[in-house]
């Protein structure tokens, strides 16, 4: 474990240093700390490809940090994909005498899905992964698994675990039956955290993966870079668990206390998956509390409550806006078209890219945003942090990002769906990418043709009016 007096240890065994985990305020004060913050959001259609490069200003950053580098540097990232100026860099710190050390993600059968992570992991020796973590909560799942009768008929077509749902409209009940097109047998969580720790005091992390779509620049991304010795405190708390403990997703133990920090721009909550559960213990909450609007760009939102609490502020009047991606528009369980049914405006995105953020904006003074996609596995199952960031200035920065997005895409995607590789999403026919993950890219994918087969169906939605013995909140139970 590392020494240095610029690190916070796990577990506060070196006496002389300051806010260990113990040392956390209980009563919801926050730390105050002069530091600064930094949003960087990634404008999707800058470049026509992913590429082997460090052009976008969010990876710029990071080589920065990098470079920079005088001690440490930790990471926690999913892998790496053609990143080679990165890796570099990397290589040259350690060479340099900086101590690096690291954590991927592996399935179980020990692989990473990102093709540059092995030359990574051979270049920097110290790197581990989350495979052995894996590997023994699979075999507690397995002896845990049982049936259990669902509640509602399973929509044709559609095999995976069926989740039972229903939203109040008032004067009648939004039902729904979603579940994956195919079975799924469990599997590995996975170690989704794209966060670096430099020298004890520099933290860069967001829903940006190293990668040539990442940092790359081709797809939509935001990342927080905050200079705080009391956040890098914190992040290196959560390296530590994994990286010298082998602790991943279930196994991590809810930390004692909150962690605040209050700097000369913004005040910062942060939380980490799943041992904090961030959508149930505090998303959720804010969006709840919401007055005027929630501005909503994100990978995945497949998680029910949210959606749940969406339809709530839009009833009560809140103006509330959503950004998907197209990949994840086409997924069994996918809540965007429950969104629209309801009223609310939803945009599915049409560049080639991925719109890969998992952010939000509520009321112009608050920013959510970190790894974690909106679902239920990335609250209570994988390894992800969320930064929650009160700051009318930085809101008004990402409202202005959101803005043009939301402008740039065409208001036929308002209430239909682009495939994610076709003609309809700009240069996903020409980026050498594999955009809808079917195997076949550009001019080999049916979607790029001119006789584009339609999109597959999603599920069913059916409005039901509501009578005496008809209450919604029954398709919401677990």
């Amino acid at each position: 474990m590392r020494t240095a007096l610029t690190l916070l240890p796990l577990l506060g065994l070196l006496a002389c240093e300051p806010k260990t985990a113990s040392d956390r305020p209980a009563n919801g004060k926050a730390i105050v700390e002069d530091g600064s913050i930094r949003l960087i959001l990634n404008d999707p259609k800058q470049f026509d490809r992913p590429q082997d490069i460090c052009e976008a200003e969010h990876c710029k950053a990071l080589l920065g940090l990098i470079e920079g580098a005088q001690t440490s540097i930790d990471f926690a990232i999913y892998g790496m994909r053609n990143q080679t100026v990165i890796k570099t860099a990397l290589v040259a710190a350690k060479s340099r005498g900086v101590e690096v050390r690291g954590v991927v993600d592996r399935d179980l059968e020990g692989q990473n899905y990102y093709s540059s992570t092995e030359d990574l992991v051979a270049a920097i020796e110290n790197v581990r992964s989350d495979l052995k973590a894996d590997l023994k909560i699979a075999r507690q799942e397995a002896r845990a698994r049982y049936d259990r009768e669902p509640k509602c008929d399973r929509p044709k077509g559609f095999e995976g675990p069926l989740q039972c749902l229903a939203y109040d409209l008032g004067d009648s009940c939004l039902l729904a039956a979603h579940a994956s097109r195919e079975p799924i047998e469990g599997g590995a969580k996975i170690m989704h955290d794209k966060f670096f720790i430099v020298d004890g005091r520099h933290v860069w992390t967001g829903s940006t993966n190293v990668s040539d779509s990442g940092t790359g620049g081709y797809n939509a991304n935001l990342v927080t870079v905050v200079e705080s010795k009391t956040l890098a405190g914190w992040y290196t708390e959560e390296f530590e668990q994994m990286y010298e403990d082998g602790r991943y997703h279930g196994r991590k133990p809810r930390p004692k206390g909150e962690k605040k920090l209050k700097l000369p721009d913004a005040e910062l909550e942060v939380y980490f998956s799943p041992q904090e559960s961030p959508i149930s213990s505090r998303l959720r909450p804010i969006l709840r509390n919401a007055q005027s609007s929630i501005d909503i760009a994100v990978f995945f939102l497949t998680h029910k409550h949210v959606v749940a609490d969406l339809i709530d502020a839009y009833r009560r009047g809140v103006r509330v806006r959503v950004i998907m991606d197209a990949t994840g528009a086409k997924n069994g369980y996918t809540k965007h078209e429950l969104l629209r049914a309801a009223g609310i405006a939803v945009k599915v995105e049409n560049w080639g890219g991925k719109m890969h953020m998992k952010s939000a904006v509520i009321d112009g003074e608050t920013v959510i945003t970190g790894s974690m996609n909106w679902t239920s596995s990335g609250d209570t199952k994988n390894d992800e942090n969320t930064i929650i960031v009160h700051s009318p200035k930085l809101a008004k920065q990402y409202e202005t990002f959101f803005e043009t997005l939301w402008n740039d895409i065409p208001d036929t995607w308002l209430t239909a769906n682009p495939d994610p590789e076709s003609k309809d999403s700009t240069t996903a026919c020409t980026d050498q990418v594999d955009n809808d993950f079917d195997h076949e890219a550009d001019g080999a994918d049916p979607g790029c043709t001119d006789a584009a087969p339609p999109l597959p169906a999603l599920p069913p939605w059916k409005l039901v009016q509501k009578n005496g013995r008809l209450t919604c909140e029954l398709g919401m139970r677990e």
